[in-house]
């Protein structure tokens, strides 16, 4: 069963989970035509495989720390606080140094016609 995203006007918490942080799940907290946030929750030692959406996004790390791979080659360590960018199409890895949550903002693109 899918979650239901925010609706215009709601009010969601991204505060850190804290002792919640293993029985939360990965959650899209909004979807509409152009933008969509998603909380990522990773356990230590945990990695989301390399990927890449076509628009660009925001990484921000919410707690823990986090190791992330751009390209395959360029490591950067995100802690609780920190936010990164990535323009689109950039190819990326996460893997949880420790139990970590992040909010991540995808713009998204209109289909190419």
């Amino acid at each position: 069963m899918a979650m239901p995203h925010l609706s215009s006007g709601e009010i969601a918490s991204v505060l850190p989970l804290g002792d919640a942080l293993h029985g939360t799940p990965i959650k899209a907290i909004f979807k509409d035509q152009h933008l969509e946030v998603i909380r990522i929750v990773l356990a230590a030692g945990k990695r989301m495989p390399t990927h890449a959406v076509a628009g660009p996004i925001t990484v921000q790390c919410i707690e823990g720390e986090v190791d992330l791979e751009v390209d395959g080659a360029h490591k950067k360590k995100v802690r609780a606080g920190d936010l990164l960018y990535l323009a689109g199409g950039v190819g990326h890895d996460l893997t949880a140094i420790m139990d970590s949550s992040l909010l991540v903002t995808i713009a998204l693109l209109a289909p190419q016609r």
